[in-house]
C-alpha cells in the first residue's frame, strides 16, 4: 500500500466511524425511561408549585384582617365587572374613551354649576362690555 491509499484508506475508516458514533441504536426501554423521567419531573415541578400555594395559602387565612381583605377584593371584582360590561356596551354604541370623556366632562359641568350662584355662570356678562 502506498502513502497515498494508506491516508485515503484511515480517513475512509474514520468516517466510519464517525458516522457510527453518531447513530445511536433506539432502544424501547431507553424511550420509556425518558418518557418516565419526563413525567416524572413536570409531577415534581407541578407538586412543588401546590405546595407554595398552599404555604400563601396558610398565610393569607392566618391574617388578622382577612374579612376586610375579602370584602375589598370583592368590591374590587364588582368594580371591574361593571368597567368590562360597560366596554362591552359602549363598544357596540360609541367609542369608549370618548364616552368617558363625555361623562367627565358632565360631571365638570355638574360640579362647576353646583359652586357658582345663580345668575354668576358662564354666560353671566356674557354680552357686549360696554353696552
Amino acid at each position: 500500500m502506498t502513502g497515498e491509499s494508506w491516508d485515503q484508506a484511515q480517513q475512509a475508516q474514520r468516517a466510519q466511524q464517525a458516522r457510527q458514533a453518531r447513530q445511536t441504536t433506539w432502544s424501547p426501554f431507553a424511550a420509556l425511561e425518558e418518557v418516565a423521567l419526563l413525567a416524572l419531573g413536570a409531577v415534581d415541578l407541578a407538586l412543588d408549585q401546590v405546595r407554595q400555594a398552599t404555604g400563601r395559602g396558610e398565610d393569607v387565612v392566618r391574617r388578622s384582617d382577612l374579612r376586610e381583605l375579602v370584602a375589598d377584593g370583592v368590591k374590587e371584582l364588582r368594580a371591574r365587572g361593571e368597567l368590562a360590561s360597560k366596554r362591552v356596551v359602549a363598544a357596540d354604541d360609541d367609542n369608549y374613551l370618548e364616552l368617558m370623556a363625555r361623562r367627565a366632562a358632565g360631571r365638570r359641568e355638574r360640579a362647576d354649576g353646583a359652586r357658582t350662584p345663580a345668575g354668576a355662570g358662564p354666560t353671566a356678562g356674557a354680552g357686549p362690555a360696554h353696552a
